[in-house]
């Protein structure tokens, strides 16, 4: 297995760990039954499940620029030949 490929898979469970922990801090917050403590979680589970999204973002341009560049080499080694 090579570095690229182990990546790849860290990359895909990141964003699921955050939206994970985000929903599970939401759903305390619907079992607890203090005030303060229930907008705490509710706060912390919808800031994971907003950098969620940023993380997937993130890795999406990421893969995006990844592929644009092996594109770039394929055309050129063509170019060359």
């Amino acid at each position: 297995m090579t570095v690229r490929r182990t990546v790849g898979g860290a990359l895909i469970v990141v964003p699921s760990l955050l939206s994970g922990v985000g929903i599970a801090f939401i759903l305390a917050a619907i079992m607890v039954n203090h005030q303060i403590i229930k907008d705490v979680f509710i706060i912390i589970g919808a800031i994971m499940l907003w950098f969620d999204f940023f993380v997937t973002m993130a890795i999406i341009r990421y893969s995006l620029r990844s592929l644009d560049r092996r594109i770039a080499v394929l055309e050129e080694r063509r170019d060359d030949a």
